[in-house]
């Protein structure tokens, strides 16, 4: 892997403002997980109420530096200051949550059987069982939430917690808001006298691939698109000691629409699917992707309504070019469709923006599949 700039890009306008960071080398990945694998038994060490109190501590320091991070966020993603707060607020929750986690201890599953030297068959022995830390784990952000799924997310989370060094992979849509969210971490981790490569980030697809590789990893996070979780995945599976993979992927989410329910409340429904399908600008896991109905009069005035709704669609910012080229091509294949209501949806502004009526279909996403 030969050293290469990390830019951070105005999603926006789809310009580059400033390198943030490197590709992380072989060399540099290696030397990440070792690290890892290094302070692995300080953080096992410092117990629960030790780990209690470092995932307080970065709660309190990624709220100390919100004005920047989401800037920086906003930035990158084009999500808006609204939802970043917000984003920000659950990162923070989920910090504090895992420290109320540990204080509980429930998590444990600690269990002790008693020796009992009178039992039959035979003589019970004294059994005990309890979980343990499984090492330092790869964390691979998402796109999509560049802080509650991304460095300071549930994976980081819930990993630091139960004594795991974390070893983040930075999504390339947002390097300058993972760097601001691992500096606010890393703060907190010396704030509490334990090692700051409790978190570490790297950045690079190539580098990513080397972590799931590395042995000293022990588990791998993930969300993001089912190819990519796929191909992390096989990784794993490939390893010499094959490791866990915790993957939250992408799906179709199928929409199925009654004629009952179409003549009942077709108005009600298009509304609520529009709102669903355009939400974050159609970028959230939970956006339905395939609408399914009978071809009858109530289906079709539900199809008409959900039609007008989404020409009426405001013009929005992608992600980045990844999500926008994928939009496109996406857009072609259901133009293929003989069968389906297609209806014009444009997301517009900038390098990763599209307008559905200038696309060789004319046409965007499938409303319905008859």
């Amino acid at each position: 892997m030969g050293e290469m700039n990390v830019w951070s890009i105005d999603a926006r306008t789809g310009e580059k403002v400033e390198a943030v960071a490197t590709a992380a080398t072989e060399a540099e990945v290696d030397a990440a997980a070792v690290r890892a694998a290094q302070v692995a038994p300080v953080l096992v060490g410092a117990g629960l109420e030790g780990r209690a109190r470092l995932l307080r501590a970065m709660a309190d320091e990624i709220e100390k530096d919100g004005d920047a991070i989401v800037a920086a966020a906003d930035r990158e993603s084009a999500l808006g200051e609204t939802r970043l707060r917000g984003e920000l607020a659950r990162s923070a929750y989920q910090l504090r949550l895992f420290a109320q986690v540990l204080e509980d201890g429930g998590y444990l599953e600690l269990t002790i059987d008693h020796p009992d030297p009178n039992a039959i068959p035979a003589p019970r022995p004294d059994l005990r069982r309890m979980l343990i830390p499984v090492g330092p784990v790869a964390v691979f952000s998402a796109s999509n939430f560049p802080l509650a799924f991304s460095v300071p997310g549930g994976d980081t989370a819930s990993a630091i917690a139960a004594g795991c060094p974390v070893v983040v992979k930075a999504h390339s849509g947002h390097p300058y808001t993972s760097q601001l969210c691992a500096a606010a971490l890393r703060r907190a981790a010396a704030s509490v006298a334990l090692p700051e490569d409790v978190v570490q980030v790297i950045h690079g697809r190539a580098g990513g691939t080397r972590l799931v590789q590395h042995p000293a990893i022990q588990a791998v996070g993930f969300t993001g698109s089912l190819g990519g979780g796929r191909a992390l995945y096989d990784l794993a599976c490939a390893r010499p000691t094959p490791i866990p993979f915790y993957g939250e992927l992408g799906s179709i989410n199928p929409f199925v629409v009654t004629p009952a329910a179409a003549a009942e409340r077709a108005e009600a429904i298009a509304t609520g699917l529009a709102g669903s399908f355009t939400l974050g600008i159609g970028q959230f896991c939970t956006k339905p992707g395939i609408v399914v109905g009978l071809t009858d009069a109530q289906t079709t005035r539900f199809a008409e309504n959900f039609s007008n709704l989404m020409k009426q669609a405001p013009a929005g910012s992608l992600l980045h070019a990844g999500i926008q080229s994928a939009y496109v091509q996406g857009v072609k294949e259901v133009g293929q469709i003989s069968e389906a209501i297609l209806t014009s949806y444009r997301i517009g502004g900038g390098m990763n923006n599209i307008d559905g009526s200038n696309l060789p279909s004319k046409r965007a996403l499938a409303a319905i599949i008859r």
